[in-house]
């Protein structure tokens, strides 16, 4: 545990990499880019809707 704690980020890196490099290699480049565009619209979509309250109004009905 106290590996991963003090490598924390070179391991999440290098597992990001790895999903890019797979996803690179069998779908193509502008299909993984397009994935990669969605995937930060959608973080980006929810941090909007967790900073306004939303989700919270939305889910206490």
């Amino acid at each position: 545990m106290v590996f991963f704690e003090k490598n924390k980020y070179a391991i999440i890196g290098g597992l990001v990499g790895l999903i890019l490099a797979i996803l690179l290699m069998t779908i193509g480049f502008f299909k993984t880019l397009l994935a990669l565009i969605f995937v930060i619209l959608g973080v980006c979509a929810g941090i909007f809707l967790k900073q306004t309250g939303i989700i919270d109004q939305f889910i206490d009905r």
